[in-house]
């Protein structure tokens, strides 16, 4: 499993408390009936344009189009470049040699917040301290998700799962991005993301519209320092995930 690396504020202070889980599945088995996990897993590949901005700034503009269990993806920049997983390696066209390290952060990234709902249970997800939290002038339940050592790129990274009691969707994520850098640096600068907007794919929740804060536990979600549109969001039966001539591997780190 590939991983990425990811909210609270009521007038400046935060409320915890655990709740009951009978199992730890308990709660991510909510969470992928809300987000109606197999028909997503039903679906073969699924295909959107992306555009993220940080700090101000044009991150990516793409077409991203991957298989729904994320085995193999593939980022068409709107400069040309191509960066390919083909579930094995990671390859990439049109890129500096700089900034390669980037492609596999962007690879593996995006298409997993995508992602998301489905991947609470991948081989290698731990989980742990099961909590009511904060979010922003609601109370929703909160889950801890870990990973085992050797898990994907970046496995000492760690989400906070924020469910929507009601509805039991999953509407934001505290996490850290360890991927280059290592735990330590990347738990003094934990984020959030929030998902604001959902759209209805073939009767199934994709998240089209997320922000991105500065997070921490004491205090949640803070200011916003990015965010991400999807469009054109669709289904495909098929998809080409060969290969690109002249393509360069991209090792991790």
């Amino acid at each position: 499993m590939k991983k990425l690396g990811y909210l609270v504020l009521i007038l400046g202070v935060t409320f915890i408390r655990t709740y009951a889980q009978s199992e730890p599945n308990t709660f991510t088995n909510s969470i992928e009936k809300a987000h109606k996990k197999q028909q997503f897993l039903s679906k073969k590949v699924l295909s959107y344009d992306i555009a993220v901005m940080f700090g101000g700034k044009n991150h990516l503009e793409a077409k991203v189009t991957q298989t729904v269990g994320g085995d193999k993806i593939k980022i068409e920049k709107s400069n040309g470049a191509t960066i390919l997983f083909d579930g094995n390696e990671v390859y990439a066209t049109g890129i500096s040699k700089e900034k390669l390290g980037g492609a596999r952060f962007d690879i593996f990234t995006w298409p997993y917040f995508t992602n998301l709902p489905y991947k609470l249970n991948d081989k290698g997800t731990v989980w742990s301290n099961f909590e009511t939290k904060p979010f922003y002038k609601k109370t929703f339940n909160t889950g801890k998700l870990s990973f085992t050592a050797g898990t994907g790129d970046a496995p000492d990274d760690w989400y906070i799962i924020y469910q929507n009691p009601t509805t039991k969707i999953v509407e934001g994520a505290a996490y850290i991005v360890s991927f280059g850098k290592g735990k330590e640096a990347a738990e003094k600068e934990p984020h959030a993301v929030k998902f604001n907007e959902f759209k209805s794919v073939s009767n199934i929740p994709i998240p089209v519209s997320w922000t991105f804060h500065l997070w921490t536990d004491k205090e949640g979600y803070g200011t916003q320092v990015g965010d991400v549109s999807l469009k054109n969001v669709l289904f495909l039966d098929e998809a080409n995930f060969s290969k690109p001539e002249n393509a360069t591997k991209v090792v991790a780190p």
